[in-house]
């Protein structure tokens, strides 16, 4: 079994791989204005997979009226966009590495295009849901190969400015979806905020086509197609879990019956990944620190800000009654710190360290996950603490992204990248599930009457007027101590994020492999011995350029060759 290796390539530029399985071509890298391009469509890929999850957000009150659904029903039709996305990207990193990252990352946002346009027939809950799953389907092709083309694309130099920079452009889908989102639910209902995903997959299509350059893995691993269905199952009973304890109790035959499956099948597909030549997935990407502490960080980062968006739409719309639009202005802080903040990350990691950086942003977002849930009775104090998760998330998930991509080999880029991904998703899909769980069951237990806020509301506007206001009462009175108690849920997750993140990704023990792995792993010729990323240095003192400086003892293949190579380099 092939074990992933930790090493960097020389910086001098992405190798092009021709045609998948033709081998390497000519070692040249993309000029400074076509690799900029290339960072700018790969963001913008991005940011549309971003985009239908963050406007969806802002309808969700709209649908529940027009489709006269329940919470649980609703969890569904967001989560199933999570389940499948999270189950096939693994499957979709390993056909990315094999049959080409441009070819499956365009390929994908056309079928994405395709399946947006038809969302809009949808009549029925079910009809939304099976949409959103084939939306799932198509991103999960979409999210792993934009990473990778960008590795292939820079130099190790600028990587984590380049991270940063496709960050925060897929940072301006959370800001821009809710604000797009209410323009297009105002003017045609929930079913128009489907549209805001074609204009700008198909322009990042047609672009891609003429701009972005063929990579994939030399090797063309077969693809595992039995680990593939297991992950798939894991993940969705896994969801479907969380989702059944929160509506039916912890003890409810679907529930226990939903646990069951997604341990039988987790456990299947970790055996299987020991036992097949050619997994879908390296096992030994988890035995290593640093790609633990990201990718965990990670995902409980995604837990936290999935739950509290979840929430604080209702909150927003129903309770404090304000319009889809002005639902999506008010979000509109998270996205626009995290944009900012996002750009700043490389140089608050290289004060800070990425350690540092990453623990801070994951608590600052807890912080204000917390005054959210506990104080957020008015946008007055909603607003600066959405700024908080905002400055938080954007300075701590391009580090995390750029520490796990460190120990990341180049021929299976787009595989590691869709771990991490897998991750993110899976974090996603459980914080709406297991936060909209906790709010179900403490709104229900509280109310004994109404399943959710909006229908209280409803049923209040046909009582007399006594009876209606004391409901209201009673309704906004569950509904504080149910989201008091949701986002509890969700600020601590976000702590325990934070923990991860600091054990894990302590200097000194946060290298990729130990030393003397990498020779048997296929050894590498353009890493630190230690896996520093551009942030650190073996002096802890990167250079300016953000190339890290030459650590202690480095040898001829070490950083120091790549500059020098680098500096002679006609």
């Amino acid at each position: 079994m092939t074990t992933p290796r930790a090493e960097t390539p020389p910086d001098d530029g992405p190798v092009d791989h021709r045609t998948p399985g033709a081998g390497p071509g000519p070692s040249v890298p993309d000029t400074g204005r076509q690799r900029w391009l290339v960072l700018l469509l790969m963001g913008f890929a991005l940011c549309v997979v971003v985009l239908n999850n963050s406007s969806l957000n802002v309808a969700i009150p709209e649908l529940m009226r027009d489709l006269r659904v329940d919470l649980p029903t609703v969890q569904w039709i967001v989560d199933s966009y999570s389940i499948v996305f999270a189950g096939l990207l693994i499957v979709a990193g390993a056909w990315s590495d094999r049959w080409g990252r441009k070819r499956m990352t365009l390929g994908g946002l056309a079928v994405f295009a395709v399946a947006s346009a038809l969302a809009v027939l949808a009549t029925e809950a079910w009809h939304v849901v099976l949409v959103r799953a084939v939306l799932g389907a198509a991103a999960a092709f979409v999210m792993p190969g934009t990473l990778a083309i960008l590795l292939h694309a820079f130099p190790r130099r600028e990587r984590a400015r380049a991270i940063a920079l496709w960050t925060g452009i897929a940072v301006l889908g959370v800001a821009l979806g809710p604000v797009l989102g209410g323009l297009v639910v105002t003017a045609s209902g929930w079913s128009g905020v489907f549209w805001l995903n074609v204009p700008p997959a198909v322009a990042v299509v047609l672009a891609g086509v003429l701009v972005v350059r063929e990579s994939a893995d030399p090797q063309r691993r077969p693809t595992d197609t039995l680990g593939a269905m297991l992950s798939v199952v894991a993940v969705g009973a896994l969801v479907f879990t969380v989702i059944e304890a929160g509506q039916h109790g912890v003890l409810h035959v679907r529930t226990g019956l939903g646990a069951a499956v997604a341990l039988t099948a987790g456990v299947a597909f970790v055996r299987r990944l020991s036992r097949t030549p050619f997994p879908l997935l390296e096992l030994a990407l988890l035995r290593q620190k640093r790609f633990r502490g990201a990718a965990l960080g990670n995902m409980l980062l995604f837990f936290g800000l999935a739950g509290t968006l979840f929430v604080l739409t209702q909150r927003l719309q129903v309770q404090l009654g304000m319009s889809p639009l002005k639902a999506g202005l008010a979000v509109g802080p998270i996205a626009l710190t995290a944009f900012a903040a996002s750009a700043c990350s490389p140089l608050v990691a290289r004060r800070l360290g990425p350690r540092w950086t990453v623990t801070g942003g994951l608590l600052l977002v807890a912080a204000g996950i917390s005054v959210v849930g506990w104080w957020g009775g008015s946008y007055e104090v909603i607003a600066p603490a959405l700024v908080a998760v905002g400055v938080g998330f954007g300075v701590a998930t391009p580090v995390a992204t750029d520490l796990l991509v460190s120990t990341l080999s180049e021929d299976r880029a787009s595989s590691g990248s869709a771990l991490n991904d897998t991750m993110q998703e899976t974090g996603f899909a459980l914080g709406v599930a297991a936060v909209g769980a906790v709010l179900n069951r403490v709104f229900v237990s509280a109310l004994d009457g109404p399943g959710t806020l909006q229908q209280a509301r409803a049923v209040a506007e046909e009582l007399p007027v006594r009876a209606g206001a004391a409901l209201l009462d009673r309704a906004d009175t569950a509904f504080d101590d149910a989201a008091r108690a949701a986002l509890t849920v969700a600020a601590l997750v976000t702590v325990a994020g934070a923990l991860v993140a600091f054990r894990l990704l302590a200097r000194g023990g946060e290298g990729a492999l130990p030393r003397g792995a990498r020779h048997e792993a296929g050894g590498g010729s353009g890493a630190p011995e230690d896996g520093r990323t551009s942030y650190e240095g073996g002096s802890g003192a990167p250079d300016v350029a953000g190339a890290p400086a030459p650590g202690p003892g480095a040898g001829p293949a070490g950083p120091r060759a790549s500059l020098t190579a680098d500096e002679h380099r006609p």
